[in-house]
């Protein structure tokens, strides 16, 4: 199946506004059941870790991982999240790298500015990496990895803020 770089940007692009929306139920239905949403850490000047399972991670779900996050997060559960930040992700450079059947590579880069008003604001950036799946009538996203530029990290990293 086709995909054009407008359709897969659509996908990105409407991730970000359900996230700086606060559509929680939205985002996640984005994501297919088997999903994977990981933000690889940092080694080195130019490197990323490359295995989750025996590498540190900044962040490493499945899609119930997600679920679970969501929950404390609309339950007021979790430090980080209280107060929740107002947020402007900002997503572009978005390509398409390779087309395999239903599944496609697509990279795009990011700013994310978050401002919460106890604690001010910050600003963080740098490339997402998605697979996303073509299925009948709807674009799905298999699996998001999330690198960050900087790798001092100032303040909660979180769904919302990366």
């Amino acid at each position: 199946m086709r995909v054009s770089t407008k359709e897969a940007a659509e996908l990105l692009y409407r991730e970000a506004w359900y996230l700086d929306n606060k559509k929680w139920d939205e985002w996640l239905a984005l994501y297919a059941d088997e999903a994977i949403y990981w933000a690889p850490a940092m080694v080195g000047d130019e490197g990323w870790t490359d295995n989750p399972d025996n590498d540190v991670s900044l962040m490493y779900m499945d899609r119930a991982g997600l679920e679970a996050r969501i929950f404390r997060i609309e339950g007021a559960d979790s430090y980080a999240t209280d107060p929740l930040p107002h947020t402007a992700h900002l997503v572009t450079n978005v390509l398409i790298h390779e087309e395999r059947g239903e599944y496609i590579d697509v990279s795009a880069s990011w700013t994310v500015h978050a401002y919460v008003r106890v604690r001010g604001g910050l600003r963080r950036s740098g490339r997402y990496e998605y697979t996303l799946r073509a299925t009948p009538g709807r674009l799905e996203i298999l699996q998001k990895k999330i690198f960050l530029l900087d790798d001092k990290i100032v303040g909660p990293i979180d769904i919302y803020n990366i």
